[in-house]
């Protein structure tokens, strides 16, 4: 109806038909060129930082642009900023939060980590595709995949409640894409670029709770006849996660129960042993096993480095001498966290 308003003046009606439709045929469909980005939820699973290794996640990045029916720029150039998070104070390393705990992480679109992904807001390098309009068709995509690593040797960082934490970064508002559609030649470099949009991606990590122990070896030294009782020490390392609570239980070694522990001869008969016990305190007084036949286990909560503690022997006075020759025991420690 616009179409045949604008034509009133022409003398034949028959004619204005014409010419309106002939207008109308030409006219081109509107149709927005747009681009977006979407990312799948990035999870760095399982990171241990006793361990003092890193951990790594990675999620896949998708840009998508549409073009119009009639239109004389086939190519996008789509650049994808990713700015400074809520947690972080810089972009090399960020942060991952949990309240006022940080973990510190590394996020590129490459497994080399160089360059890292940043944003032109903060002189740093965005992620750049460019895509092609379809021979038949109207819209392109093409997938990213991005990798997160955790830092190395954060040994301290704690879990909450005693059980697995999530860590955590929000970037709303400085994830953004921008994006230019040409015709031939160089793409349009980023930082000449405004941001068009914004997009949501979710990054995380899991801290758990873990532990590693070793041990010393106890040593009651050389003896002949004993008369009186012998007493001495080892130790075990510790090392949980910050905040873990941890318990620890010695079997009742090779030879005997936690009730009753023993030290074989080396090639010697069942009978050729000689009685000792363990114990958790200097006074010799609280027998060291696994809570049962009146032991008791050692409780400890882990700083995320290196704990010692001491593991006390006692050979009590014996009546008779033992055999002589090496007499030895093998004693397992089990932590529980």
């Amino acid at each position: 109806m616009n179409c045949i308003k604008g034509l009133r003046g022409l003398r034949s009606p028959l004619l204005a038909l014409a010419l309106v439709l002939a207008l109308c045929a030409i006219a081109p469909t509107a149709s927005a060129q747009t681009c977006s980005a979407a990312m799948t939820p990035l999870n760095i699973p399982s990171v241990s930082p006793v361990r003092g290794v890193s951990y790594t996640g990675s999620a896949t990045l998708t840009v998508t642009c549409t073009w119009g029916l009639l239109n004389l720029a086939p190519n996008a150039q789509v650049c994808v900023n990713l700015g400074t998070g809520s947690t972080s104070t810089g972009q090399n390393p960020r942060t991952l939060g949990n309240g006022s705990n940080r973990l510190q992480y590394r996020i590129a679109a490459n497994v080399g980590y160089s360059p890292l992904w940043g944003s032109t807001a903060t002189s740093t390098t965005p992620i750049s595709v460019v895509l092609q309009q379809p021979l038949l068709g109207t819209v392109a995509s093409t997938n990213v995949t991005i990798n997160a690593q955790t830092l190395p040797s954060q040994l301290t960082v704690p879990t909450v409640n005693n059980e697995a934490t999530t860590y955590t970064e929000s970037f709303a508002g400085v994830a953004t894409i921008a994006y230019s559609y040409y015709l031939l030649g160089t793409a349009p470099a980023c930082s000449t670029l405004t941001p068009q949009g914004t997009f949501t991606p979710t990054i995380t990590a899991s801290v758990i709770n873990d532990c590693l122990i070793s041990a010393t070896a106890m040593n009651f030294g050389s003896t002949g006849l004993i008369t009186a009782e012998r007493r001495t020490t080892s130790q075990l390392t510790v090392q949980c996660t910050n905040n873990a609570a941890y318990r620890i239980a010695l079997n009742g070694g090779a030879n005997g129960t936690v009730a009753a522990r023993n030290m074989q001869l080396s090639g010697g008969t069942a009978s050729q042993r000689v009685p000792y016990q363990l114990y958790t305190d200097a006074a010799y007084s609280i027998p060291w096993g696994d809570g049962t036949a009146g032991t008791s286990m050692v409780t400890g909560l882990g700083t995320g480095t290196a704990q010692t503690v001491t593991v006390y022997g006692r050979v009590a006075a014996q009546a008779g001498g033992p055999t002589p020759g090496s007499y030895s025991d093998q004693v397992q420690a089990t932590i529980y966290f």
